[in-house]
């Protein structure tokens, strides 16, 4: 999908871009009830709490483009999207050539010079990954693809040449090494051993060096706090667990000689200047870029703005130079925008599309920008919206005079502190008295799914297929306290979810790798290069504010009881579904679960460990009855946690596949769950001064007709509102900075400074009148039939889910799930959604 070619662009385009909104403000304030999207002014609202007014003139996309380069004749563009490469002509805009990938990496897409070849880094799961080589006709247009196998599992990301293009210089990310290729031969004929982590590479000819930036820096060595990271591990920060260096390697041409460079955290993308004297290289968790003597490797660090000031969390995802040098584009992918450094100093920004991550500047000094995220369009082009219905941005800009920089670093700076008129309810939260939160996270539903058909507030009942026979629970307390029907998630997926929701904080080694996320799927945050400098939502608290979480980062394990601990298991000795539910009923699955470790080591103090780890084998009343027996435990001795957080899994289901319960059962046996949990905490001592927050971590697996990012949410305890349906802007970042307002914890990045807290969810008067849990309304063991038992569409969704990694969270086709969900709730014969009208009002 295009908006249009690049007709027309200049200067004073990009004038008039930052000449809109109202006095005093860039752009009006919006409206408390606004709906993410394009809003007055021709500027869009995202579910991050930002504001995007792209300047220059946007190519979209389908797909999540991360990295994109410029031929030497200037005449195309090969942009490394999450499913292949594609090639755009500089000037217009206009595609003209593909090479498909099943996936691609972080980053990585060169052309090869004295040849028409593109290379282009591609990386799955667990591997094998490669290099993917298309040659292009004089057009553009792909008219020979091949690729060199890379066994077992490199995860291959930049590439740069030499200057005659015999040799590439590939980063690869797992084998922490430099790939030196004989080009012609498609052949490794070194490997260099560079820091931890390897991304991006450039090379200086007038230095005689190939410089290299490693995400993890140096080398873990006995006596620093470590860290996992892929399989090996790291030197960690020992109270965030974030990674506690980054560095740049140096790596002579000729001797292949390696030399280590300090730079900032988490070092992304790196550029050599155009005479080759100095190497920029853009620190992603330390909001600064590293220049760099290309000779004598002295180094010296540049500040890049977060905004709101005093946050961090602008992100810097790469660089480019201007074509005489005197001017560096650094990607601020936290702040939707590019800064431009000269003299040492930030002059000036561009604004972007949602998550730069690519960029490269031609001759006449235009800037070529590729957005991971577009403008956050979730729309599947049918009426319906889903949260994986991904849009990225190509965006083309003319290098800015003075007046144009200043004027959008204040564009900047106000996209990133938007105006919300007020919510109404109680501004003070501290003066409810709430000393318990309770942040319930589940898995993976829309609004509508759940909320679609509920008579009241903004719902679609073509598309609820989760509604009172299986949510009665979720009804109930809907009706009960406050339905909101304006809510959504920040994230996509579960890998961005858990991140969102645990840190307010996704750094781009998780925005890039949604492809195939090669180097793991860290939404339980064990791999610290996915974690924030800042760290965790609740650090930073006043020291009488204690924490306690139940699930969440939790790898697997079995309670001893002989040991007062749990041990250690693999994900294989697992059980059975049917074997968890037995135990279950007999009341013999104490000593069968339980929590081994932390994926994140810093935080194992706070850790139930007799609380499963997430997944879908085993049954929401286990985690219920064991969060339940604790609860117990602190009613005797009046000790609980301020702030609790739990995981429950089961809604996530796992499709119609034979030896599990069928979708509904799993989605009634997490309504119960809800249901048991909540009427504990409101039969306790504690309820008086308590409140339960309940959310998705994402809703990638369902449709919805206001957008992809709308979930399900809930709010309950004394001193919320009854029987109101509230439909102010919300989202997960709203509940977060709620907690925090309650227990006076400072936001300390972004995208908390920005949140609102949900005051108009509350009410002075309290109600303590207790829950009662409504019963499951259907069998919660009801099972999927086997396969010899099926025939038709009915035996294609058995098997397709039986073909599905459940084992893996979300390494699922998350479209062919969502036709089976739908299929088993509504007929084999019901057509798949594709609605011709909203009832909500059009977003773009």
């Amino acid at each position: 999908m295009r908006w249009h070619l690049w007709a027309g662009l200049g200067l004073a385009a990009v004038a008039a871009g930052v000449l809109v909104g109202e006095q005093g403000g860039l752009w009006q304030v919006l409206s408390s009830t606004a709906k993410p999207g394009k809003q007055p002014g021709e500027v869009w609202l995202l579910p991050s709490n930002q504001l995007l007014k792209p300047w220059g003139t946007p190519v979209l996309m389908k797909g999540r483009p991360v990295d994109v380069c410029l031929s030497a004749d200037q005449r195309l563009l090969a942009v490394l999207n999450w499913r292949g490469v594609e090639i755009y002509e500089a000037a217009t805009g206009a595609l003209v050539g593909e090479a498909k990938s099943r996936s691609t990496s972080y980053a990585g897409v060169a052309f090869r010079p004295g040849t028409r070849e593109v290379w282009a880094s591609e990386a799955t799961r667990n591997g094998p990954d490669g290099i993917l080589i298309a040659t292009l006709d004089e057009r553009g247009r792909v008219v020979k693809e091949e690729r060199m196998a890379l066994k077992p599992h490199p995860v291959p990301v930049g590439i740069a040449f030499s200057k005659d293009g015999g040799q590439a210089f590939v980063a690869f990310s797992r084998n922490n090494t430099l790939a030196v290729i004989d080009a012609g031969k498609r052949a490794v004929m070194k490997e260099v051993e560079t820091g931890v982590a390897p991304f991006s590479v450039d090379v200086s000819q007038t230095a005689g060096k190939v410089f290299v930036s490693n995400r993890g820096g140096r080398k873990w060595q006995e006596g620093q706090t470590a860290a996992p990271t892929s399989g090996g591990r790291i030197a960690a920060n020992p109270v965030t667990g974030s990674s506690a260096s980054g560095t740049v390697t140096a790596v002579d041409l000729a001797s292949h000689a390696a030399v280590e460079i300090g730079a900032g955290l988490a070092p992304a993308g790196l550029r050599v200047s155009p005479d080759g004297r100095t190497v920029a290289v853009a620190n992603a968790h330390s909001d600064s870029v590293t220049l760099i003597d290309a000779a004598s490797l002295k180094t010296r660090e540049v500040k890049l703005p977060a905004w709101p000031a005093g946050t961090s969390g602008s992100i810097p995802a790469h660089a480019a130079w201007s074509p005489k040098g005197d001017a560096l584009y650094v990607l601020l992918g936290g702040m939707n925008a590019a800064a431009v450094v000269r003299g040492g100093q930030v002059a000036g920004a561009m604004p972007t599309g949602w998550f730069p991550s690519g960029i490269t500047v031609d001759g006449s000094g235009a800037v070529r920008v590729v957005c991971i995220k577009g403008v956050g369009s979730t729309d599947r082009g049918d009426g319906t919206f889903n949260s994986r219905a991904y849009e990225g941005m190509l965006q083309q800009m003319p290098a800015p005079d003075g007046a144009a920089l200043a004027a959008g670093l204040r564009e900047v700076r106000a996209a990133n502190a938007p105006r919300m008129a007020k919510a109404g309810g109680i501004e003070n939260l501290r003066a409810l008295g709430i000393e318990h939160t309770f942040l319930i996270i589940k898995e993976n539903r829309t609004y509508d799914q759940v909320f679609g058909a509920m008579g009241k507030g903004n719902g679609e009942p073509k598309l609820a297929i989760y509604g009172g026979d299986v949510t009665p629970n979720h009804q109930a307390l809907a009706s009960r306290y406050v339905l909101l029907d304006n809510f959504y998630t920040t994230s996509s997926i579960s890998f961005d979810g858990h991140q969102w929701l645990m840190m307010a904080f996704v750094s781009d080694y998780t925005q890039r790798a949604f492809a195939a996320s090669p180097r793991g799927y860290a939404w339980d945050m064990s791999d610290a290069l996915t974690v924030s400098p800042a760290g965790f939502f609740w650090q930073g608290a006043p020291p009488s504010v204690t924490v306690r979480v139940f699930g969440e980062f939790c790898l697997p394990g079995r309670w001893n009881p002989e040991r007062d601990s749990a041990e250690d298991i693999d994900k294989r000795a697992l059980r059975s579904w049917t074997e968890y539910w037995r135990m279950y009923q007999e009341g013999k699955w104490q000593d069968q679960v339980g929590c081994s470790a932390a994926g994140l080591p810093a935080l194992k103090p706070l850790m139930s460990t007799r609380y499963p780890q997430d997944d879908t084998v085993i049954t929401d009343q286990i985690r219920a009855s064991e969060f339940l027996r604790e609860l117990g435990e602190s009613e005797k001795s009046g000790r609980l946690a301020n702030i609790n957080i739990l995981t429950l899994t089961s809604d996530h289901t796992n499709g119609t596949q034979p030896g599990s319960p069928v979708p509904k059962a799993m989605v009634a046996d997490n309504d119960l769950a809800v249901g048991r949990i909540v009427e504990g905490i409101s039969s306790s001592r504690f309820w008086k001064k308590s409140l339960i927050l309940i959310v998705e971590d994402d809703a990638q697996d369902g449709l919805d007709h206001v957008d992809g990012h709308r979930t399900v949410a809930l709010m309950v305890g004394p001193h919320v509102r009854r029987g109101a349906v509230d439909s102010n802007n919300y989202n997960q970042l709203s509940m977060i900075r709620t907690i925090q307002e309650i227990f006076r914890i400072p936001a300390r990045t972004p995208w908390l400074k920005n949140a609102r807290a949900m005051t108009s969810v509350f009410t002075a008067e309290a109600d303590a009148k207790p829950y009662v849990c409504i019963p499951a309304q259907r069998k919660l063991d009801e099972m999927n039939p086997p396969l010899k038992a099926l025939n038709g569409r009915r035996r294609w969704a058995a098997e397709e889910s039986a073909r599905m990694n459940w084992a893996d969270v979300d390494d699922i086709p998350s479209d062919t799930l969502n036709r089976i969900l739908w299929w088993d709730a509504k007929g084999y014969n019901e057509p798949y959604p594709a609605l011709t009208s909203r009832s909500s009002p059009s977003r773009r």
